[in-house]
């Protein structure tokens, strides 16, 4: 029982390794901003606590946003998996979801998980993807996209299709 919490709690952490730090440095943002505020507060410093306090407030959207990725990319994960199990390896699974980097990152452990890690590993590099394309090729070509309903709706419900198109 132990083994099998261990195990789902690795794929967890290894199906998203960039939301998982971009989480950690925001609590840590969050942790030392608090500290920060409650030594202003104890040093009578109100513009330095209410500062502090609000932008300490801003951080919890980053963590918000990569919990729901973090999310997001274990479900997009567990959804590739099946994909592979139930029809064997296809470059089109991998095309699909190539886009992002988390993506890329949830299918490539999937795909180690059922057999085609090299394989997969392959197929974006042929496409052009290395190591260091972090940013979703959507926000590169556009970064103020990220404000539209249609790449938070894409981001975050993966494998679903956006309900003007349903």
């Amino acid at each position: 029982m132990l083994r099998t919490f261990a195990l789902r709690h690795n794929n967890y952490l290894r199906v998203a390794p960039l939301p998982h730090f971009v989480l950690g440095l925001c609590l840590g943002m969050i942790v030392t901003l608090g500290w920060l505020a409650a030594e202003f507060y104890r040093d009578g410093h109100h513009f330095g606590f209410l500062t502090s306090v609000a932008i300490g407030l801003s951080w919890i959207t980053g963590v918000f946003f990569s919990v729901a990725d973090i999310v997001s990319r274990y479900r997009e994960y567990l959804r590739i998996k099946a994909m592979l199990a139930d029809k064997g390896y296809s470059d089109k699974i991998f095309k699909a979801v190539a886009s992002s980097r988390c993506q890329r990152d949830a299918a490539i452990w999937a795909a180690k998980q059922s057999g085609y890690g090299s394989l997969a590993k392959k197929v974006y590099h042929r496409l052009g993807y290395r190591w260091y394309h972090v940013m979703p090729d959507v926000l590169v070509k556009n970064p103020f996209r990220i404000f539209t309903p249609s790449f938070l709706w894409t981001a975050f419900r993966p494998g679903k299709k956006i309900k003007s198109e349903q």
